[in-house]
C-alpha cells in the first residue's frame, strides 16, 4: 500500500509538471526567446521532491522528472541540443533547492511537505535557496535558447530567474499549506497541533472581507484603473491579511492576488501593463507577487511566533506561579525555620516555624532585626555581634554551616540552641536562612559526651621508666574514637581504635569495642586478642554495616620489645633516639571486614630515649588527608621532651587545619633514656 501511495503521488506530480511546462511552452512564450512569461513548473518540481524527501528511490523520481522533461520540450519544438540543456538547467534548479532546504530548513525538509513554514528565519532561508537555485538554472538556459536560435539578453534572465524564483516561492508555501492541513486532518484524533489551537485577532468579518474586499480591489484597480502606473497601494491589503488573518488563509491570499496580478499583466491590463517593453512588463509583475508573498508570509509568521512566545510566557508564568504556591506551602510547613532577606537586609520571607524558632516577628522596619531583637548569643552567654548574625556573614561571602548560638528573650527563663546555616542566593542579591532547634539535640549529646569521657582512661598509667599521654577532641561532641591502656604482669598493653563514622551510632560502636577488647587484652598474644574481639563484634558491624580500624601493641618494660597487630590502621610513628622517625605498617584488615583472614603479630623495638605515637585518621584528615603529610610531625617528634608535649604537638598541628572533619584521638609512649 506504501508503494502504491508513492507511485501514486509521482504520478499526479509528474502530470501536473507536464501540464505546467506544456501551458508555458506553448502559450506564454515571448518572441524569439523561448522564454514564457510564468509557468508554475519551477514551483511544481521543487514542492514534488520536497514531499518525496523522505523517498528511498528518490531516483525513481528524478528520473520521471528527467524524462517529463524532455517529452514536452521535444513535443513543443525545441531540438535534442536545447532540450537536453535545458534538462540539465532543470535538475540543476530542483537539486540545489533540495541541497538548501536540507541544510537551512531542516524541520521542512523532514516534514516531507506536511509541515509549514513557522518562523521568520526559516523563510528567509528559504527565500535564499529559491533565489539560489534560480540563479543556477539562468546559465544552462542561455545556453539552451542559443541552441534554439533564439536571443538572450539581460533582460530575458532576469525574467527567467524571477519567473522561477515566484514559482518556487508561491506553489512551495501552497503546497506545505495543504499538505500540513492533510496531515491535520488524518491525525486529528491523535492531537491538535499548534495551527489547530492558534486563534487570531480578526474575526469571521474580517475573513469574509478578504475574500470578498481584495479582488474587487484587484478588479478595479487593473480593469478600471488601469491607467494608473501604480499598483503598489493594493499591498496594503497584503499587509493587513498577514497582520491579522491566519496563515493559511495569508498563503492562499497572497497566492490568488498574486496570479490576478500575473494574469492582467499578460492579458495586457493593469499598472504594468502600461510599460512598454513586454518582458519588463513581467518582471516588474513578477517583483509585485513576490513582495506580496514574502510580507504577507513574513508579517504572518512573525506574528504567530509572537504570540506563541506570549502563550509560552503565559504558560510559565502560571508554571511559576504553581511552583511558588508549591514551594511556599512546603516552606510554611516545614519544622525548620526558613528565612531569606535581600542584599540590603530586607525580610523577604520568613516561614511560621523561623518567627516560632527566633520568638519574635519582623522588626518594625521590615529589615533583619539586631542581635538584641532575636535576643541572640554566643554559646558562652555573650552578645553576639552584629556582624555575625548568619544571614550578614553569608551576604559578606563567609561560609555559614551549622553554628550553634543561644536564643534568649527577655522575660524567658531558659535559652535555647538553634543551629545556623547560611548560604547566599546564586543571584548573590539575598541570603537564605535555615535553623532548627538543637537543643534537646545537644543536652543529648553532652550527656553522652560525659558517658563516653567516663568510659576512657581517667589517668595515665605510671609505668617505671616510662611516660605515657593521651588527648582526644570529638569532633561531634561524641565520636567513634577510643583508646585504653593496661599494665599487666608482662609489661604494658596500648589500644586505639576509630570506629567508621561519627556521632552517637558510631560512640555506641566505639563501647562494644572497647568492652570486647579490653576483655582480651591481657592474654599476651596482641594478635588473639585482636582476633578474638573480632569475633565478638562480627555481627554487631555486620548490622551496622560498619568496620573498626585499630592498633592493638604489648611492649616489654624490660626490653622494650614492642609487638603488635594492626587492623587497617597504620597511623603509629616511633621516633628513634638518635631522631629518626619510622612508621609501623598495617598487618590486616580493619575489624568486621573479614573473619577468615588470620591476624598477624609483628616485632619491633622501644630503645632508650624512643617515642611511640598512635592516632586516629581524623588527625590525619585535618592535615591534609595524604600519608605524606604525616612529614609534618617529625619535627613535633623530634622536639618532644615528653610524651604529653608530642600529644600537645600532634593535636596542635591538626588543629591548624580549622573544622575537625573527624575525631581527633591520640596515644604516645616514651621510653626515658
Amino acid at each position: 500500500m506504501a508503494r502504491r501511495r508513492a507511485f501514486g503521488l509521482t504520478a499526479v506530480f509528474a502530470l501536473a509538471y507536464v501540464i505546467a511546462v506544456s501551458v508555458g511552452r506553448e502559450a506564454l512564450v515571448i518572441g524569439t526567446s523561448g522564454v514564457s512569461l510564468a509557468t508554475p513548473a519551477a514551483g511544481i518540481a521543487a514542492l514534488w521532491f520536497v514531499v518525496r524527501a523522505a523517498a528511498q528511490r528518490w531516483w525513481i523520481d528524478a528520473l520521471v522528472l528527467t524524462c517529463s522533461t524532455a517529452l514536452v520540450l521535444e513535443m513543443t519544438g525545441s531540438n535534442h541540443a536545447q532540450a537536453l540543456v535545458l534538462v540539465v538547467a532543470t535538475l540543476a534548479q530542483v537539486g540545489v533547492f533540495c541541497w538548501l532546504v536540507r541544510r537551512w530548513c531542516p524541520r521542512v525538509w523532514a516534514g516531507g511537505g506536511r509541515v509549514m513554514l513557522r518562523k521568520v528565519d526559516e523563510l528567509w532561508l528559504f527565500l535564499a535557496a529559491t533565489g539560489a537555485s534560480s540563479l543556477v538554472s539562468v546559465l544552462p538556459a542561455a545556453g539552451a535558447t542559443i541552441l534554439d536560435g533564439g536571443t538572450w539578453s539581460w533582460s530575458v534572465a532576469l525574467l527567467w530567474f524571477m519567473r522561477n524564483t515566484v514559482s518556487i516561492l508561491v506553489i512551495v508555501p501552497l503546497g506545505l499549506v495543504v499538505g500540513s492541513w492533510i496531515e491535520e486532518r488524518r491525525r486529528s484524533r491523535v492531537r491538535v497541533r499548534w495551527q489547530d489551537r492558534h486563534v487570531t485577532a480578526a474575526g469571521t468579518g474580517e475573513y469574509l472581507a478578504a475574500i470578498v474586499l481584495a479582488p474587487v480591489m484587484y478588479a478595479v484597480w487593473f480593469v478600471v484603473l488601469q491607467d494608473l502606473p501604480l499598483a503598489f497601494p493594493l499591498i496594503i491589503l497584503t499587509i493587513w491579511a498577514g497582520a491579522r488573518l491566519r496563515t493559511r488563509f495569508v498563503v492562499l491570499h497572497d497566492t490568488a492576488m498574486g496570479v490576478t496580478a500575473i494574469a492582467f499583466t499578460i492579458f495586457g491590463m493593469g499598472p504594468f501593463a502600461t510599460i512598454g517593453d513586454r518582458i519588463t512588463q513581467v518582471v516588474v509583475a513578477q517583483a509585485y507577487v513576490a513582495m506580496v508573498a514574502v510580507i504577507g508570509l513574513a508579517l504572518a509568521l512573525a506574528r504567530d511566533e509572537r504570540n506563541r512566545l506570549v502563550a509560552d510566557l503565559n504558560t510559565a508564568r502560571r508554571d511559576a506561579e504553581s511552583q511558588a504556591v508549591l514551594l511556599l506551602t512546603i516552606v510554611d510547613t516545614m519544622s525548620e525555620g526558613v528565612s531569606v532577606v535581600d542584599a540590603e537586609g530586607e525580610t523577604l520571607l520568613r516561614n511560621p516555624a523561623a518567627r516560632r524558632l527566633l520568638g519574635a516577628g519582623r522588626d518594625p522596619a521590615d529589615r533583619v532585626g539586631s542581635s538584641g531583637f532575636y535576643g541572640l548569643r554566643q554559646l558562652d552567654g555573650t552578645v553576639l555581634d552584629e556582624g555575625l548574625l548568619p544571614s550578614r556573614l553569608a551576604l559578606a561571602g563567609d561560609l555559614v554551616r551549622e553554628t550553634d548560638l543561644l536564643v534568649q528573650h527577655s522575660g524567658e527563663d531558659l535559652a535555647r540552641v538553634l543551629r545556623f546555616s547560611s548560604t547566599v542566593l546564586p543571584s548573590q542579591r539575598g541570603a537564605v536562612t535555615v535553623m532548627r532547634d538543637v537543643t534537646l539535640e545537644r543536652e543529648e549529646l553532652e550527656r553522652a559526651a560525659y558517658v563516653q569521657a567516663s568510659l576512657l582512661p581517667a589517668h595515665a598509667p605510671v609505668v617505671p621508666g616510662y611516660d605515657v599521654a593521651s588527648g582526644f577532641v570529638p569532633a561531634r561532641t561524641v565520636g567513634g574514637d577510643f583508646y585504653d591502656w593496661r599494665v599487666t604482669t608482662d609489661g604494658l598493653v596500648v589500644t586505639l581504635a576509630d570506629v567508621m563514622g561519627k556521632g552517637m551510632g558510631a560512640a555506641i560502636l566505639a563501647a562494644a569495642c572497647r568492652t570486647a577488647i579490653r576483655g582480651v587484652a591481657g592474654t599476651g598474644d596482641v594478635a588473639a586478642s585482636l582476633a578474638t574481639a573480632e569475633r565478638a563484634l562480627h555481627e554487631d558491624l555486620a548490622q551496622a554495616g560498619a568496620f573498626v580500624t585499630a592498633m592493638h601493641l604489648a611492649i616489654d618494660l624490660s626490653t622494650g620489645v614492642l609487638s603488635y597487630a594492626d587492623a587497617g590502621h597504620g597511623l603509629t610513628l616511633v621516633r628513634t633516639a638518635d631522631g629518626g622517625v619510622r612508621r609501623l605498617t598495617s598487618t590486616g584488615l580493619p575489624l568486621g571486614i573479614s573473619l577468615d583472614e588470620p591476624r598477624q603479630v609483628a616485632v619491633d623495638h622501644l630503645e632508650p630515649g624512643a617515642l611511640l605515637v598512635t592516632f586516629s585518621d581524623g588527625v590525619l584528615d585535618a592535615m591534609g588527608g595524604s600519608i605524606e603529610d604525616l612529614g609534618r610531625l617529625d619535627a613535633v617528634l623530634r622536639g618532644a621532651a615528653t610524651a604529653q608535649d608530642a600529644v600537645d604537638g600532634i593535636l596542635a598541628v591538626a588543629a591548624l587545619g580549622g573544622e575537625l572533619p573527624d575525631d581527633l584521638t591520640v596515644v604516645a609512649v616514651r621510653r626515658a633514656p
